[in-house]
This record gives structure tokens, sequence and C-alpha cells, in this order.
């Protein structure tokens, strides 16, 4: 083996042929991005039943919005924390080990879940201890996975490379929701988390084949050094500040939305497991359309103002679906909210990626998780407004506060809306 790669694959010191990476082919011909797109596609498949299995499982079984809330506070504590500490990791020792490490622990979650349910052993309060667990894998995985694709393709390919790794994602919201939907429908808990956890499996093997490309400097500043740099860095760049800020809000948002799913089904449409994982599907059918356009075009020139325009259509498509009393036009609501907002996360993600060095990127994309573990938050803040208020009103409350952050953000932020994306 080369002097500057250690047993994981992962360079040590720059090698000398990096520059030739800008002559590599289109990245859907390229043998290790498809592999991780492998990995991403069965990771995000657990990731997305344990979501849809876990908050309809205790709804069920409790018949309580303050249960999801718990679930969601589970979740969310570790995945905010496990965030920041894996930004800190992924500059300072392989991303490729922080995305199997996190792979294995989702997948021995998984597997007590589903021995605690055949069993017939399972409590509610297993589901939200279980949270600390998944939150922690989540938080760690997420940063590691955004600042890895850097080091398997050029940054000529970001834009479709990162495009297409959110569709693999987005093609997990279709069937992940679907499969998990009719198996909790047939089976309960058990066909769900047994298939959770050979999903994480998967992953974990795809990952292992892969031989990143990362830069790992023998000196390191020290950890406080570091993270006051990404601080500086994020307060100095007002397009990295903006991507931060419309992440936390519409984490929050976003995580309501999901979360709420079930009460949806079950109290608006006299419904269960199988209309709730309609509405996931329609979500993730749309974001499968807006991640592939994305990719096939390469690029959106002026990526300030499409991150803004998607934005507010997100929030005019929620709105929709919070007023909506049919479960059909609620679907096709959920259809182009899943379609404007993948290609404004997919956006978000390149600009980071694109305006912020490897040695760096790690920290950055470690905040920027920690902003996305408000997804989980959804759950605590929108389950205690539907105990208080009821589904419709909750949801529109999200509605509402996320217009106005982006309308302040169109109005105020010059920088925003005349970002342009240069991939050269």
């Amino acid at each position: 083996m080369a002097e500057n790669v250690d047993a994981t694959g992962t360079y040590l010191t720059p090698p000398s042929d990096l520059t030739a990476t800008a002559a590599l082919p289109h990245v859907l011909r390229q043998s290790q991005f498809l592999r991780f797109v492998g990995a991403t596609l069965t990771w995000s498949t657990g990731h997305l039943l344990v979501i849809v299995s876990n908050s309809f499982l205790i709804y069920d079984m409790t018949d309580s919005g303050l249960w999801l809330a718990a679930l969601g506070a589970s979740i969310a504590v570790p995945q905010f924390i496990f965030a920041g500490v894996g930004g800190v990791l992924a500059d300072r020792v392989s991303r490729k080990i922080m995305l199997v490490s996190g792979a294995s622990v989702g997948a021995v979650t998984m597997t007590i879940l589903a021995i605690l349910d055949f069993a017939d052993a399972l409590e509610p309060w297993h589901i939200v201890a279980s949270g600390a667990a998944f939150g922690a894998a989540f938080g760690n995985d997420w940063t590691a996975r955004q600042a890895f694709i850097t080091n398997l393709v050029d940054r000529s390919q970001l834009v479709r490379a990162v495009s297409f790794d959110q569709t693999a994602f987005h093609i997990s919201r279709i069937t992940a929701p679907l499969v998990g939907g009719v198996l909790l429908a047939l089976t309960g808990g058990e066909g769900a988390f047994t298939l959770g956890a050979i999903m994480f499996a998967l992953a974990a093997l795809l990952l292992l084949t892969l031989s990143p490309i990362q830069r790992i400097e023998d000196r390191q500043p020290p950890i406080w050094e570091g993270i006051s740099d990404a601080i500086r860095k994020i307060r100095s760049d007002s397009v990295v500040s903006v991507v931060m800020l419309f992440t936390a809000v519409n984490a929050v948002f976003l995580g309501g939305f999901v979360y709420l799913a079930p009460v949806f089904a079950t109290d608006v449409f006299d419904g269960g497991a199988v209309e709730q994982g309609a509405i996931l599907t329609g979500m993730g059918v749309g974001a499968v359309a807006g991640a592939l356009w994305l990719g096939t075009s390469g690029s959106v020139r002026r990526a300030g103002l499409g991150m803004l325009v998607t934005n507010a259509l997100t929030v005019v498509a929620i709105g929709g679906f919070s007023v909506s009393t049919m479960l059909a036009a609620s679907i096709a609501f959920a259809v182009v909210a899943g379609v404007v907002n993948a290609v404004h996360i997919t956006l978000g993600t390149v600009a980071i990626q694109t305006r912020v060095e490897d040695d760096m990127r790690g920290r950055i994309f470690g905040a920027y998780e920690m902003a996305w573990g408000f997804f989980p938050a959804g759950g605590l803040v929108f389950g205690a407004l539907v105990a208080a208020i009821g589904p419709e009103p909750a949801l529109m409350v999200g509605v509402i506060g996320t217009g106005v952050v982006t309308a302040i953000v169109w109005l105020f932020s010059a920088a925003t809306r005349s970002y342009t994306l240069d991939q050269r």
C-alpha cells in the first residue's frame, strides 16, 4: 500500500494525481460513486423506516401527541449533539469509517426493536429510548455524508453528484413509507424493524468497499480553535448563514409535517398506516422528480434565487395540504412540496460544498446537520401543538412561521438573491 494511504483507503496527504479527477467521466459512470449512491439508498431506507414505523407505532399504542413529542425529543437531542461532534471528527478522521459506524448503530438498534416486538414485549418507552441511538447515528452519518461526496467526485460534477445522491435518498422516501405502511398493516412492527436492520447492514457493507480521497493533515489545530474558525466562516459568509437559517427553520417545519402524517392519516382521513404511507410516498415521488431534474440539468446558475423561490413554493404546497380535506388532493400537495423542497435542499448543500474548503467542510457540515437536527424537534413542537389545538391549525402555524422567515430573507438578503453558482 502507498505511504500516503491508511488501512481504510483514506489519503493522509494529497495524492500527486489528485488533479486528474477533473478528467473523470460523468458521475453515473463512476463505480465508486454508484456504490456510494447504493449505500445512500439502503441507509436512507432504514432511516425512513425508523421514522415511519416508530412514529406510527407509538401513536397507535398511546393515541397521544405528547408521546410523539417525546419521540421527537429523544432523537433530536442526541442528533444535535452528535452532528456537532461529527463535524469536528469529519475533518480529523476517516469519513468512511464514520459512515460505516453510523449504519452499524442503526442496524443493531433496529434488530433490538425487532426482537422485542417478536417477543410481544415492545413498549412505548422502548421506542422513545431507541431514539437516543438513532439520533446519535443520524447526526454522525449525515455530517460525514455531506462532506464525503467531495472526496469521491470533482468539483465540476458536484451538482450532479449531490442531485443523484439526493435522488437515491428521495427514492427511499417513496419506497420506505409505502413498504413500511404495508408491513405495519400486515405484520406490525416486526416486519418494518427487520427490514430496517437489513437495510442499515447493507449500507455498512457497501461503504466498506469505497476508497475515497480524503486529505487529513498530520497537524491539526486545537479543537476549540477549529470550532471558532468554523463559526467565523459561517458568520462571514452570508449565503452560508442563510442556508443554515433555512435549514433550521425547514427542519422543524418539515419534521412537523412528517411526524404529523400519522395524525392526519388517522384523524383527518379516517385511515391508518396505508394512508400515512401514501402521503409520505407522494412527497417522496415529488422529491425524486426534483432531484432528477437538477441532476440531469447539471446546474441552476441563479442558485440563490432558486433557493428562495423553492422555499416559498414549499410553504404554499404544505399550506394547501394543511387545509385539504381530501386524501387525493393532499397527496398532490405533498408531491409538489417534494419537488420544490428537493431542489432547495440540493442547492443549499452545493452552496456549502463550493464555498468552503475541504479542511473545514466537516465542521461546517457539522453545523449544517445540527440545524437539520431540529427535524425530530418538529415532532416535539407539533406534537405538543396537536395536543393543544388539533392537527390542521398546528401545521398552519408552521406554514405561517416558515413563510415569514422566507419573506424576510428575500427582502433583506441581497447576497442570497444575487448568489450565482459557478462550478469552474
